[in-house]
């Protein structure tokens, strides 16, 4: 599947989902459909072979828990969390996600306070949704969000950027490739997508709500070797504040 076909793909499947808020994870077996400009969906070419591996939600305590022990015993790995306060797991882990983040291998970025359908807010709830989720990032990590916000569900459009843009979220960061990690997949589900969209250049989406990514993180390991890929964050790859 090209590039093209990747994002008809994913509009057809977000349309039929644009009716429900309650799944958590609508798009992870169809992730990405046709972002509106200004938005971040690849990596900026390089001559370093290179992927974002990026992380949203938390929704299970275990499996953040299982994601940060990976980052504290694989010190080339770098990744970038998209921090979900609605989850308790963050403030649990306060802690030891706060001393990775302070190494620069773990960036934290903004993924709205309650994981609002932010296409369905106006301008001022919007703002709160974002200006909520970056103070909880600060109080709880020592760190600032920047620049950098995923909105829930890949829902956005140019509204969305703008309102974003006047409060200081300029660099919406969607992605290009999904684990499809969830509760209701298979480890072999999500391996045979992790082969499938690990590839140079991408960023690709996972979600911290169940340990199917973990579960294949020897293979990931070995894969992302033999393609001769380097993890980065998205901070490493823009450079943004």
């Amino acid at each position: 599947m090209d590039r093209r076909q990747f994002l008809t793909a994913g509009a057809a499947a977000a349309s039929l989902l644009a009716a429900s808020d309650l799944a958590l994870n609508p798009l992870d077996a169809t992730p990405a459909f046709a972002w509106p400009k200004g938005c971040i969906d690849v990596l900026p070419k390089s001559s370093t072979k290179r992927m974002a591996w990026t992380l949203d939600d938390g929704f299970s305590q275990s499996a953040l828990t299982s994601y940060v022990k990976l980052l504290e015993d694989h010190s080339d790995l770098r990744m970038t969390m998209f921090v979900l306060p609605r989850s308790g797991a963050w403030k649990h882990l306060a802690k030891p996600i706060s001393a990775l983040a302070a190494t620069g291998r773990l960036q934290l970025a903004n993924h709205t306070m309650t994981h609002a359908n932010l296409l369905r807010l106006d301008a001022a709830g919007i703002k709160r949704e974002l200006q909520h989720c970056g103070h909880y990032i600060e109080d709880n990590f020592n760190v600032s969000a920047g620049t950098y916000f995923r909105p829930p569900f890949g829902y956005i459009d140019e509204r969305v950027i703008k309102i974003a843009h006047d409060i200081g979220y300029t660099s919406p960061v969607l992605w290009f490739g999904s684990t499809g990690s969830d509760s209701n997949t298979t480890a072999a589900k999500v391996w045979g997508l992790c082969q499938k969209w690990m590839l140079d250049g991408r960023i690709v989406i996972d979600h911290a709500n169940s340990n199917r990514t973990v579960q294949n993180f020897d293979r990931i390991r070995t894969l992302l070797k033999s393609r001769g890929l380097h993890t980065v964050t998205i901070k490493d790859a823009f450079g943004h504040n």
